[in-house]
C-alpha cells in the first residue's frame, strides 16, 4: 500500500524534505561535475511547487516547462534589446539599460504566461536572472532549461512512486484561475 503523503503536515514536510533533497542533490552533483549552472535561484521554488502542490496548475509539466522557456526567451530578448549580452552582471550597480531590460523581460514574461495559459510563478525569477545578466550565454541558458526538464522528470518519478497521480503534461484542472471560472 502506498502511503498518503498528505495525511499530516509532519508527513508532508518529511516528503517535501526528502524529495527536495533527492532532486537538489541530482542538480548539485551535475553542477559540480559539469561546472554548469544546473542550480539557480528560481529552481528552488519550482521544486517546492512540484512536491508541495504536485497536482496544482503551476506544477503541470506543460506549465513548468512552458513558463520557464518563456522566461528565458524574454530575458534574453531584453538583454539583446539593451545590448547587455556581454556586460558583466552586477546587481548592486543597476543602470538604465538593466532597468530597461527588467521592464521588458518581467512584464512580457508574466503576460505571456497568462495569454498562453502557462502559469508558473518561479519563471518570474528566472526572467530576472536572465534580464539582469546573471546567466546570459546561450549555452548556459540551455543548461537552465535542461535543469528544469530534469526537475520535472525527477518530480514525476518521485511523485508517481508514492502514488501521486501527477499529470504527464497538462494540468488536471486547466481552467483554474481563469477569469469567469
Amino acid at each position: 500500500m502506498v502511503p498518503n503523503v498528505r495525511k499530516s503536515r509532519a508527513f508532508l514536510g518529511l516528503y517535501v524534505l526528502l524529495a527536495t533533497l533527492i532532486t537538489a542533490a541530482l542538480l548539485s552533483i551535475l553542477a559540480y561535475v559539469l561546472k554548469e549552472p544546473f542550480v539557480f535561484p528560481s529552481v528552488g521554488p519550482t521544486i517546492f511547487i512540484l512536491f508541495f502542490v504536485p497536482l496544482g496548475v503551476q506544477a503541470a509539466p506543460r506549465n513548468v516547462l512552458g513558463g520557464q522557456f518563456i522566461a528565458v526567451v524574454c530575458g534574453y530578448l531584453a538583454l539583446l534589446l539593451f545590448g547587455l549580452t556581454d556586460v558583466p552582471a552586477d546587481i548592486f550597480d543597476i543602470g538604465a539599460k538593466h532597468i530597461g531590460s527588467v521592464l521588458v523581460a518581467l512584464p512580457l514574461t508574466l503576460a505571456l504566461m497568462v495569454w498562453l495559459g502557462l502559469p508558473h510563478a518561479p519563471a518570474g525569477a528566472t526572467t530576472l536572472i536572465v534580464a539582469l545578466g546573471l546567466v546570459h550565454t546561450l549555452p548556459h541558458l540551455a543548461i537552465l532549461l535542461a535543469a528544469v526538464v530534469l526537475v520535472v522528470a525527477c518530480a514525476f518519478v518521485i511523485n508517481r512512486s508514492v502514488g501521486i497521480r501527477v499529470p504527464r503534461w497538462s494540468p488536471i484542472n486547466a481552467g483554474v484561475g481563469l477569469a469567469g471560472d
